[in-house]
């Protein structure tokens, strides 16, 4: 057995204990290994790859559904923070109806259509800090004014 041996079998103990508390992304996985050899951490993580333990699209959906209450700009930056990028990116962010996530997001914060230009002015920038884009703010918030 040579050092390298034990030191992927160190790796693939740490990531399957990590992947059985939750779904992690391929880079995430790396950064919490920089301790070890960057060529043992690579061979792991393809190791867990092709045996189906690691995925970064079940991970990418994974982090849409438990991010529910945040719009398309919020969660591409997080799924981009997290190593999640290209077409499985534009794939996951295309799987979401957001104008439906602003409209239950809008009307579960507010009940009662905004009163004055101040007021709407507020709501309009909780839904962009949620990372929602202008037109599904304005699809909201007209939503919400309609039903009442």
């Amino acid at each position: 057995m040579s050092s390298s041996d034990d030191a992927r079998r160190a790796i693939e103990a740490r990531c399957l204990a990590a992947l059985g508390r939750r779904e992690y992304s391929r880079a995430e996985l790396a950064a919490k290994l920089g301790e070890f050899p960057a060529e043992d951490v690579a061979a792991v993580l393809e190791t867990l790859a092709e045996r189906g333990w690691q995925s970064d699209a079940r991970f990418a959906e994974s982090y849409l559904r438990g991010h529910r209450g945040y719009g398309r700009l919020k969660i591409r930056h997080e799924l981009e923070a997290r190593g999640i990028r290209g077409e499985l990116l534009r794939e996951t962010l295309d799987s979401a109806d957001w104008f439906a996530a602003a409209r239950e997001v809008y009307q579960k914060k507010y009940s009662a259509p905004a009163t004055t230009p101040q007021e709407r002015a507020k709501r309009q920038r909780f839904m962009a800090q949620r990372g929602f884009s202008y037109e599904e703010i304005q699809q909201a918030m007209t939503a919400t004014q309609d039903e009442a």
